[in-house]
């Protein structure tokens, strides 16, 4: 095939750079849509926000003038405290499955125990006798 002006499979070429070009800029105008509408609105006031960036300050100030003993303390402490919280956590999220797990371990090792019958009387017709009784036959 030959690329002559007008042919087929020049037509086909530039059709599909077109298309190409276009799905190009949808997704070029869609991203921009997307961040144009910014303006969620905020709960915070701007009175709250001072105060939040002055305890910022205030605790930067108070970290900067603490030794590093201090600092060790304070981030042992803060580490206990993260535990403590994701401990209560998993407590409130637990659904009892460990509880149950326990439960049906233990229900199933007492099923499977039964008396063991007496030394020499299993399959002997005095034990089918027995049987025969406790199953009412």
């Amino acid at each position: 095939m030959t690329w002559k002006p007008g042919s087929l499979l020049v037509r086909v070429y530039f059709v599909n750079k077109l298309l190409v070009a276009l799905i190009a800029a949808v997704f070029a105008v869609a991203s921009v849509l997307v961040f144009a509408d910014d303006k969620t609105p905020t709960k915070i006031t701007a009175e709250d926000q001072a105060k939040l960036k002055a305890e910022g300050a205030d605790k930067k100030a108070a970290d900067a003038k603490m030794t590093k003993e201090e600092k060790a303390a304070a981030r042992k402490a803060a580490n206990i405290k993260k535990r403590a919280d994701e401990s209560r956590m998993e407590k409130i999220g637990d659904t009892g499955s460990q509880l149950k797990a326990a439960e049906d371990t233990k229900a199933t090792a007492a099923s499977k125990v039964a008396p063991t019958p007496a030394k020499g009387t299993l399959n002997t017709p005095e034990a089918e006798k027995a049987m025969q009784k406790q199953k009412g036959q």
